[in-house]
């Protein structure tokens, strides 16, 4: 899932944790949507043959300020 989320452009972080099965992705979203990383977690192919992705968004895209 990781390596899924890495691989759309304009991502530049992500934390997955497989145990609770969350994960906390940073990206620019003038690169891309929600809607791209959703589909790249679907998409996704597990470390073993019958483990399949589903994505859900728990909160919306929150904007990063420069400091």
């Amino acid at each position: 899932m990781r390596s899924a989320l890495l691989d759309v452009p304009g991502v530049t972080r992500v934390q997955a944790t497989l145990e609770s099965g969350e994960a906390i992705v940073t990206y620019d979203p003038k690169t891309t949507t929600v809607e791209s990383l959703v589909a790249a977690v679907n998409g996704a192919i597990g470390p073993l043959a019958d483990l399949q992705y589903r994505a859900t968004v728990k909160e919306g895209p929150r904007p990063v300020s420069a400091r």
